[in-house]
């Protein structure tokens, strides 16, 4: 089996079968159970052919992709807010008119 090390021992990479470019041979590693299922680089440390969790691992953040609108979008979310503005006050209109007709047919 070989693994990628950095200078820390962390492990950033393994190959079971096939080889890394500067790998580091290890026959017979003792291998956590759940190693292959958590395998994070840097997670684990390789120590004298054994394989330890690295207590000093934290977990890499993934930059957050920019999710802003676009200025077409932006312009697109205006204009169909001022077709609602527009409708609603067609939508008023409307009543008032009603109101008047029906307050002008009783007189």
């Amino acid at each position: 089996m070989q693994f990628d090390i950095n200078e820390n021992k962390e492990i950033l990479a393994y190959a079971i079968l096939g080889g890394l470019t500067d790998g580091v041979e290890v026959h017979d590693p003792v291998l956590p159970d759940d190693f292959e299922e958590n395998f994070k680089p840097s997670f684990y440390l390789l120590q004298n052919g054994t394989v330890v969790a690295n207590q000093n691992y934290v977990a890499s953040v993934e930059p957050t992709p920019d999710i802003r609108p676009t200025a077409e979008q932006e312009s697109m979310t205006a204009i169909a807010q001022q077709m609602a503005d527009q409708q609603q006050h067609i939508a008023s209109l409307e009543q008032a008119l009603t109101a008047l007709a029906e307050g002008g047919a009783k007189s």
